[in-house]
């Protein structure tokens, strides 16, 4: 039942963020399941268990409600100042502070971006402004990590300058930090993944480790999580437990263990507060706390009813975790460990005590792997199937010998030497795990929700099979839901519409088709002038493999500007292109000369795109170049900018680029055929661009913008009114996020991501 309670909770929270259910529905409810379910508990048994059920669902969407009514807007003042903040939080370029003057948002938790190297606990101040935390890219298969961060009490941020920095004063940060100069100052190999095992700080791990450990499946082991923390807890509970033994009543009773596992406690707690006390590690420590506990009661032998009430506290606390990687895996492993453990481990009948350790290390680690198999692909979007082999040397090498000598080496007077070992221990590791880097498969097309309940459903039905009621289950439920949602899923791929979706990557162009049969074209890339953010890895790449993309028939570039091309060279860098085209007036363009060095090195064949080009495709759906023309010279490379027409029977797509208004009269005085049903608005509604004269021409029943924010006058106010004074409806990535039109038969149904909304509007003939 206690599983059941904690699945119904987990639910609630789902339910409740899927549908942003607010309290006032929820709150109601509560009360009158109290009442009901102590009446009917005695007479009704069934009903009871049902209304508890139903009780710990509508709490789960509560607790999540309590949690967003909490982040109630600030009236923040706009003006610049000095802020003063505690570090409580940190990674290589994002830092969680928690200010402490002004007095007005005193224990305001806000973001502040820097690469600067900060340790938690220090006292810094910042010249900047406070602000809400700018809504990220909306885009559907993507958690919004701002969604995230409100839910953690994240919602604002300061931008500035950071102008000093202090150690705090907190006793166990101060401890943290002598901790970290100690292992500095060590001289051993590797100090930036020994700092990571021993008082979880990432901050000065390098991208090409980090790589490393992710290919290989080990990178569980660099962040401070379930597996260290229960390594080191067991470390200091057999060490308590041997000497609670030593001591003759409690050994005579046989207490020795229970009172070591309550010893043992304290320990868990201080090594979370070293660790620097992050989210992750306060999950790994409640579970911990709530085994020790039961094995303090003797109840440890109900090892999945001690992970549910470990999932429901953890959820009560913390409940947007449920969305989180690291909390999935986390108990998608465990669980999977504890299944496998019960039911083969009496089937181990040697007493060998190396065989055995051999076999329930594979028979863990493969469990391990079964169980976080579709959660991996989800999040990372590849898998490598020699992770296990990775991980039965990693885990010894790493948890069971560096670590616990790292953790020595930092409390033990002159325990630089056991540093220096350890970090020898460390440097095998990674020459080992260079040496066996193959076999990572990425990327791979990534599970849906009804994929992955489908997974785990046909795992425990192969481990549960003489259960009575699963053959029924199997026959009767998945085989029926299975074939349904496969004739779904490849009606929708292969069928004969044309589906046209524009990615809300800010102010830059990133759209895919969907034509018939399966033809999957990508049309730029989207991107940022500056900065590192890679559209193709973060935005592109789980929204292709959501739709079970892996190859595309066509990547086209319109032009070399990074918010167009920024993206691409990921996208050909890892996934299957047949072919790439672009025109041929970027030749002496520096990111364009590197995407075609890219592409030469992949073997993909490249097609020039000149006025009069056509792409045919199948069913009669085609693409033709209207601009530009051939041996023309242009100053402003935004107006060399591919103008494409897609038609599919009779209707029609027109995508701009970024051209301006002297294009579009050469298009206009052309005579070329610039009608269309769907326009792409040039140049994401740039003032020069868009003419009333250009949109008399087209004469579109819909216009799609992709814009942003943070460049000004983009998208123009002029251009936008002239859309308006035409009654022309205007679609916007910046407000409705993702934006997908269909074009069914005679119709064009326009769906956006952020209201989730459908409507269809009759269309014209194509011209």
């Amino acid at each position: 039942m206690l599983v059941l309670a904690a699945l119904s909770f987990a639910c609630g929270i789902y339910l409740g963020a899927l549908y942003n259910i607010p309290l006032k529905f929820t709150l109601p409810f509560l009360p009158a399941l109290l009442v009901a379910i102590p009446f009917l508990i005695n007479r009704k048994d069934r009903v009871a268990s049902i209304l508890i059920l139903v009780g710990f669902m509508v709490a789960g969407i509560a607790r999540l409600g309590i949690g967003m009514a909490a982040r109630e807007p600030l009236a923040l003042d706009k003006q610049k100042c000095i802020y003063e903040a505690v570090v409580t939080d940190a990674s290589p370029t994002t830092k969680i502070l928690a200010l402490t003057r002004p007095d007005t948002l005193e224990g305001l938790k806000v973001i502040f971006r820097t690469p600067e190297n900060l340790a938690i606990s220090d006292r810094v101040r910042v010249f900047g402004e406070a602000r809400e935390v700018i809504q990220t890219f909306k885009n559907p298969h993507i958690i919004s990590w701002r969604w995230l961060k409100g839910l953690e009490g994240v919602s604002y941020e300061v931008k500035g300058m950071l102008l000093s920095v202090s150690p705090g004063t907190d006793r166990i940060h101060a401890l943290r930090n002598m901790l970290r100069k100690k292992i500095e100052t060590s001289g051993a190999r590797h100090s930036e993944i020994i700092k990571a095992l021993t008082i979880g700080d990432t901050t000065g791990l390098d991208e090409a480790t980090k790589t490393l450990f992710l290919r290989t499946g080990t990178s569980h082991i660099l962040a401070v999580s379930g597996s260290n923390v229960g390594i080191i807890t067991a470390f200091f509970f057999f060490i308590l437990r041997w000497l609670v033994g030593r001591v003759y009543v409690f050994r005579l009773r046989g207490d020795d263990t229970r009172y070591a596992a309550l010893l043992t406690i304290p320990f868990a707690i201080t090594f979370m507060l070293v660790a620097g006390a992050g989210i992750p590690v306060i999950r790994a420590t409640i579970m911990v706390v709530v085994y020790m506990f039961s094995l303090f009661f003797e109840r440890n032998r109900h090892l999945t009813n001690t992970l549910a009430l470990s999932g429901l506290v953890l959820l009560l606390v913390y409940p947007h975790s449920l969305f989180t990687a690291s909390f999935q895996l986390t108990f998608a492993s465990v669980l999977f460990i504890i299944i496998f453990t019960e039911k083969f481990y009496p089937l181990l009948k040697t007493q060998n005590r190396l065989a055995r350790w051999l076999i329930l290390s594979v028979s863990m680690t493969v469990a391990a792997t079964l169980g976080t198999l579709p959660i991996t692909l989800y999040h990372f979007y590849g898998f490598n199937p020699f992770s296990v082999i990775h991980n039965l040397i990693s885990v010894p090498l790493m948890c069971v010998l560096a670590m616990p000598l790292s953790l020595l080496g930092i409390v033990l007077p002159l325990g630089e030497h056991l540093l220096r070992l350890a970090g020898e221990i460390v440097s095998l590791n990674t020459t080992i795990l260079n040496l066996l880097d193959a076999g990572y498969l990425y990327p791979i097309i990534r599970p849906d929700l009804f994929e992955i309940a489908f997974y785990f459903a046909l795992v425990l039905s192969l481990v549960y099979a003489k259960k009575k009621l699963i053959p029924g289950l199997v026959v009767c439920v998945l085989l029926p839901a299975t074939t349904v949602y496969g004739y779904i899923s490849f009606e929708r791929r292969f069928n004969n519409d044309l589906r046209v979706s524009f990615f809300d990557v800010g102010n830059g162009d990133a759209i895919l088709i969907e034509g018939p049969k399966g033809t999957r074209i990508l049309i730029d890339g989207g991107g940022l002038y500056k900065g590192e953010y890679d559209t193709g890895r973060s935005i592109l790449t789980p929204i292709l493999l959501s739709k079970k993309i892996r190859t595309l028939d066509y990547v086209i570039n319109t032009h070399p500007h990074g918010d167009h091309i920024g993206g691409i060279p990921y996208i050909v860098a890892n996934f299957s292109v047949r072919c790439f085209a672009a025109s041929n007036y970027f030749i002496k363009e520096e990111k364009f000369i590197a995407l075609m060095k890219l592409i030469r090195q992949k073997e993909v064949p490249v097609r020039t795109l000149r006025t009069g080009d056509t792409i045919t495709l199948p069913d009669g759906f085609e693409i033709l170049t209207l601009s530009p023309d051939a041996n023309e010279s242009f100053e402003n490379l935004n107006n060399a900018s591919l103008v494409l027409k897609a038609t599919h029977r009779a209707i029609s797509f027109l995508l701009t680029g970024d051209i301006d208004s002297g294009v579009e009269e050469h298009l206009i005085m052309s005579s070329r055929k610039i009608q269309a049903n769907i326009l792409k608005i040039p140049h994401h509604g740039s003032r020069y661009s868009s003419s009333h004269a250009f949109l008399q021409a087209v004469r579109p029943d819909l216009a799609v913008l992709s814009a942003g924010t943070g460049i000004k006058g983009i998208p123009s106010n002029e251009a936008l009114e002239r859309y308006q004074g035409l009654s022309i409806p205007v679609a916007r990535t910046d407000t409705n996020g993702w934006v997908e039109v269909t074009a069914q038969r005679d119709r064009i149904v326009l769906q956006c991501f952020r209201n989730n909304s459908s409507t269809d509007s009759t269309s014209a003939n194509s011209p």
